[in-house]
């Protein structure tokens, strides 16, 4: 995906009239020095009705109202951005909860590192991290349910989700699993084309054995990728709830080896199947303009409104968070 369309995005994400919605948003940009200061650039959502400091330098939510909001963590996809899932963070923004989304370092479509494209317990050590710093932020802190925080990915994020959760990834089933025909076909991507020699390369001795984190009560995984790496449900310490979603016509991401195989393992979760020959891309923004090489990401199949269906997932989610938090 293009660095312009998501430069549209953010603008448009920028320019919201306070008065015409329900929700604001700010920027925030986080260092985690412990992996070789890893940017974190933070995106985060709020209900209008939170008061707002503004000086020179900076926006920031004040203390004045003290109601403690959930809290939402968006992973996005491979070589997406923080605002790949806007669409989802309006929503939940306007129904009251806080929601928070990363830039995972290397694997965006404006910061692309070949290697950081299959770092895959990279970003559930993001999303950790990003919790402690919301929890520790005097202006935020005091707004958060520490009780309710969820997490929704998609693709690549939607591995972090049950990464999060307890799923512990085989390193070396997912390199055995790439030199074969549905491997090579799951691992070549549109954003950077076949990763297969960079998983050859990757030091399992170097990834961490638990990416679980407790504080983290509800998962949601969309279009969940990485179903390569497992086979058992001895990889599973997942006790809380967990919401899958596939699309029927997921070639990138397919349904049977991804989401319904997850969902298979994990006792804790549900599964719904998005039907009328959807595709793994539906997930993203509509986006009324984009060039040839886009439109794998942004057409739709005939008579498929893409914001028709993002309200339908959005139902699905609020209504299992609310169910789950």
């Amino acid at each position: 995906m293009t660095r312009i369309f998501y430069f549209v995005i953010f603008l448009a994400c920028s320019h919201l009239p306070a008065q015409s919605s329900s929700f604001k948003h700010i920027s925030k940009e986080y260092t985690d020095i412990s992996r070789g200061n890893r940017l974190l650039l933070t995106e985060i959502w709020y209900p209008q009705d939170l008061a707002i400091e503004t000086d020179k330098e900076s926006s920031a939510i004040s203390k004045i109202n003290i109601q403690k909001h959930p809290l939402v963590l968006l992973s996005h996809g491979t070589g997406g951005s923080r605002l790949s899932l806007i669409w989802l963070a309006k929503r939940l923004a306007q129904e009251g909860y806080i929601v928070a989304a990363v830039d995972h370092f290397g694997n965006t479509t404006d910061n692309r590192i070949p290697e950081y494209f299959v770092r895959y317990w990279e970003r559930p050590l993001d999303i950790s991290f990003l919790i402690d710093q919301l929890l520790n932020d005097s202006k935020l802190s005091n707004l958060i349910n520490n009780d309710k925080v969820a997490v929704v990915g998609f693709s690549l994020g939607g591995y972090t989700s049950l990464a999060l959760a307890g799923a512990k990834l085989d390193c070396a089933l997912l390199k055995k699993k790439s030199k074969t025909k549905p491997g090579k076909q799951e691992l070549t991507i549109p954003e950077m084309g076949d990763l297969t020699p960079l998983i050859d390369q990757i030091d399992c001795s170097r990834i961490p054995l638990s990416l679980k984190d407790n504080r983290i009560r509800a998962f949601v995984a969309l279009a969940p990728a990485l179903g390569l790496g497992f086979s058992t449900k001895d990889q599973f310490t997942v006790e809380a709830p967990v919401l899958i979603l596939g699309a029927e016509n997921d070639m990138i991401a397919p349904v049977k080896r991804n989401a319904a195989k997850y969902h298979r393992l994990i006792p804790t979760s549900q599964l719904q199947v998005l039907k009328r020959n959807l595709g793994h891309y539906i997930f993203l923004p509509k986006v009324k303009k984009y060039g040839p090489d886009e439109a794998i990401f942004f057409e739709d199949p005939q008579g498929i409104e893409r914001t028709e269906v993002h309200q339908e997932v959005g139902t699905l989610i609020l209504d299992f968070l609310k169910n789950s938090l």
